[in-house]
């Protein structure tokens, strides 16, 4: 079955900070974790050490946060879509950063979802699509426009369980080359005498 993504996912632009931010002299601001184009990776995580700190104002709607199986995408190009897992629930989404929630779990599995987002072949299209803007943003209309292909549920966890397993396993090695560089270092400046 094919479908257009709006019709299986609602979407929701992220929060413009500059209207509910704290000013500086206010005694007692709300603060937030908050997503920046940065916390979402390539291999579909969210890196928590990227996380920043936003004061607000005013206390904000849960709406504008993260929830369990939210895919988030940046709104430039490329748009490193994340799943929203237990560890990454209550994070304010900016609006340079879109929301997707599918709408019924019966026809198409968020992780999938976030699969097909992630598809070199769909990035590059909504990359043509929006080639006349100067720093590659992405309209979200362009990607709710965009028309993927949704097999059985069967299909579709095969696919997912396939793509986390590589993920995680590509997520473990990139960890292991920080170590092993952080190592490295490390003897390199004990030998220099540092």
């Amino acid at each position: 079955m094919k479908s257009r993504i709006s019709d299986i996912a609602q979407a929701q632009s992220g929060l413009v900070l500059s209207r509910k931010e704290a000013p500086p002299d206010i005694d007692r601001p709300f603060q937030y974790k908050r997503l920046n184009l940065r916390a979402l990776e390539r291999n579909g995580f969210v890196n928590e050490g990227e996380l920043e700190t936003f004061f607000a104002r005013e206390p904000l709607e849960s709406a504008l946060f993260t929830q369990i199986k939210d895919v988030v995408i940046r709104l430039f190009s490329p748009l490193h879509p994340v799943l929203i897992d237990s560890q990454s629930v209550g994070i304010l989404v900016p609006s340079q950063l879109a929301v997707l929630r599918v709408r019924d779990e019966k026809v198409i599995l968020p992780e999938y979802l976030r699969l097909c987002l992630a598809q070199d072949e769909l990035q590059e299209h909504i990359q043509k699509l929006e080639r006349g803007t100067a720093q590659r943003t992405v309209k979200l209309r362009t990607v709710l426009d965009e028309i993927i292909d949704i097999p059985d549920m069967e299909t579709q966890k095969k696919v997912i369980k396939i793509d986390v397993s590589t993920r995680n396993r590509e997520r473990m090695y990139l960890d292991l080359i920080q170590q092993e560089r952080l190592l490295t270092d490390s003897i390199i400046e004990k030998i220099l005498g540092g």
